[in-house]
């Protein structure tokens, strides 16, 4: 089979007449910048943009063959959903979104799916990553609920047998993250998932203000050990073939690859496609990974500007955080990496080990414990601007964080 792909979407028509050539994007995915559900990015970062200009862009998308995928993504909708006068605005904002042409919704919980089937039943359902759908029963679980499709825990990505008996389970459209950096078996990542929800809903009482206590931890453990940067759970362009041919061996055609980020410029989006499209990529494979770099550039400073005023953070504190959040870049020849899937084809299983990091915290070595990230960031990846870049990187990120901690970031 032949790979397709679900694309972000920075409600740039251009960007639709750029990647639709490539022919392997065959849905786009994005939410305006605030509602009354919420999604998995805070409003901040998002492109506000008009209903009128979302019902244009969905419609320009079908003009060229592609899908759109409309996110309630909201791990929690802060109990809205079981108020007779906000549950009533949902399923007006839900056909609403139907009205404007969009084919898919993606849920982030049971009853959300529940709420969508029944209010606009030709809407197809889509179920986010942030419901850690991590077994076989899991899977089964959402299918009876009535799911059309499931991006599958991040898990999967590498563990091809758990990959296979998830295809071969169901006949639901099952989804990988390909270009996400998230640190692998993230311990922040339910909390964080719950964070960005109410940082996006509509009417809340943050706002929109949120200061994002779980990115800052994720750039500090990879400042401490850079091996984490291996193992967060990407797919390289040049190994999409290694899924292709699964699928082809077992006979199904139900996988899908999703490409970030909502929150990123035009170029920077073509970029990442025509990559996966050509199944290469010469130069930094941060380049085309969803970290948090210079062409992160969709961010409104006005909740932070309110909340100064509002008392609700310190100006310079916030200042400082946001440093800290957007850390030194790092390189890593993409070539480097030829044969870095192997070990995970033949069986590999990350769920089995412990990542060793003991090159910086000088713990003893466990049993279980596996270096093979380690050893990859140790030969290959660099920071740009040397080990003193890092330090500084992890200096300022401890900094914010103990603001955070110990209350200094909201009073003197």
């Amino acid at each position: 089979m032949e790979m397709r792909y679900d694309l972000a979407t920075n409600f740039d028509n251009k960007l639709i007449e750029k990647v639709a050539p490539f022919g392997i994007v065959k849905c786009l995915y994005g939410m305006l910048s605030e509602h009354i559900i919420g999604g998995g990015r805070p409003s901040f970062t998002i492109p506000n943009i008009s209903q009128k200009q979302l019902k244009g862009h969905i419609k320009t998308a079908h003009e060229h063959g592609i899908k759109f995928n409309y996110l309630f993504n909201a791990l929690c909708s802060d109990n809205r959903e079981f108020s007779g006068k906000t549950n009533l605005q949902i399923r007006d904002f839900i056909k609403h979104i139907q009205d404007t042409g969009a084919d898919i919704v993606t849920v982030g919980s049971p009853f959300m799916l529940k709420l969508a089937k029944n209010t606009a039943p030709d809407l197809e359902i889509s179920v986010s990553v942030y419901n850690d759908i991590d077994s076989l029963e899991r899977i089964r679980a959402w299918e009876e609920l009535g799911a059309d499709e499931l991006t599958l825990h991040y898990g999967f990505n590498r563990n091809f047998k758990k990959l296979e008996q998830a295809l071969k389970s169901t006949d639901l459209n099952l989804r990988l993250i390909a270009n996400n950096t998230c640190l692998h078996d993230c311990i922040y990542r339910t909390n964080h998932a719950n964070a960005l929800a109410h940082s996006s809903q509509s009417n809340h009482e943050s706002g929109g203000f949120f200061l994002d206590f779980y990115s800052l931890n994720c750039g500090k453990e990879k400042f401490e050990s850079s091996g984490k940067f291996i193992a967060a759970d990407w797919i390289r362009p040049e190994d999409v073939h290694y899924y292709e041919e699964l699928c082809d061996k077992i006979g199904k055609t139900n996988l899908t690859l999703k490409l970030t980020e909502r929150s990123r410029p035009t170029d920077w989006l073509v970029r990442v496609v025509k990559a996966y499209a050509e199944k290469s990529y010469d130069g930094n494979l941060f380049d085309i990974l969803n970290y948090r770099n210079n062409e992160f550039t969709q961010v409104n400073r006005t909740p932070f500007i309110k909340g100064a005023i509002l008392g609700k953070a310190r100006a310079q504190k916030m200042r400082n955080m946001q440093e800290a959040i957007f850390p030194a870049q790092v390189y890593l020849n993409n070539k480097d990496l030829d044969g870095f899937i192997e070990p995970f084809i033949k069986g590999k299983d990350c769920s089995e080990h412990i990542c060793d990091i003991s090159e910086l915290k000088n713990e003893k070595k466990n049993a279980n414990s596996c270096s093979y990230c380690k050893d990859i960031a140790e030969k290959h990846l660099k920071f740009v601007g040397g080990d003193k870049a890092r330090e500084n990187c992890l200096k300022k990120a401890i900094n914010s964080l103990e603001d955070l901690e110990r209350g200094s970031m909201f009073k003197k």
